[in-house]
């Protein structure tokens, strides 16, 4: 991570803008925060879990299915019940909400809140790991992500504060290009799952 305000001075030192009659501060921000959600939208397909998080665990008493979510979530990633995986469902699946039993499957209510059913049968314990959306950033923060991000957004907010001029375009999306393919190389090394290869003979 970096903070946004060492990043706006570089930025201004590549672009030679040191005098700051180019760009405002406001300006660079919008360019380095496109560079992040360019990045998580490269991140949510490819490998979610790279910027998954508990939302939530406790435990269910007997009867009790209900599990408020805090902050904004944009994704589910695992929800889990006494440690086994429960399915996805929709309320309108639902045939009997009062029926008592194992829980096998939740539901998502205006991202914000989780029911399982059946009704727990007794206490069970649950984990919720998913994604929140970004929050704004703003000029006292710094980059969400680790440090071998900080060129691509870096790249990214050069590139786009430099397509106002037209005769670059083709060496700026290519550019652009590049910086989409070095993150997804990124994403794709991390947390890659041993089940993906081979084992050899021991």
């Amino acid at each position: 991570m970096i903070e946004i305000k060492s990043l706006i001075a570089r930025l201004r030192r590549t672009m030679k803008d040191e005098d700051e009659n180019s760009f405002t501060d406001e300006e660079l921000l919008d360019y380095i925060s496109d560079g992040v959600a360019f990045i998580r939208r490269i991140i949510l397909p490819v490998n979610p879990e790279f910027i998954a998080t508990t939302l939530a665990s406790g435990t269910l008493d007997k009867g009790q299915n209900e599990v408020k979510l805090s902050g904004s979530i944009q994704q589910l990633v695992d929800v889990r019940v006494n440690g086994k995986k429960v399915r996805m469902t929709n309320i309108n699946a639902i045939d009997d909400s009062k029926r008592i039993g194992r829980i096998d499957c939740y539901c998502l209510l205006n991202r914000s809140k989780i029911l399982f059913f059946p009704l727990p049968e007794e206490p069970c314990t649950y984990e919720v790991i998913g994604i929140k959306q970004q929050p704004e950033l703003t000029l006292a923060d710094s980059t969400p992500y680790n440090n071998d991000f900080d060129t691509a957004i870096f790249e990214y907010a050069a590139v786009r504060a430099g397509m106002g001029d037209m005769f670059q375009m083709s060496q700026e999306m290519q550019i652009m290009t590049n910086v989409a393919e070095q993150v997804e190389n990124l994403i794709r090394c991390t947390n890659d799952s041993e089940d993906n290869f081979v084992r050899g003979y021991y």
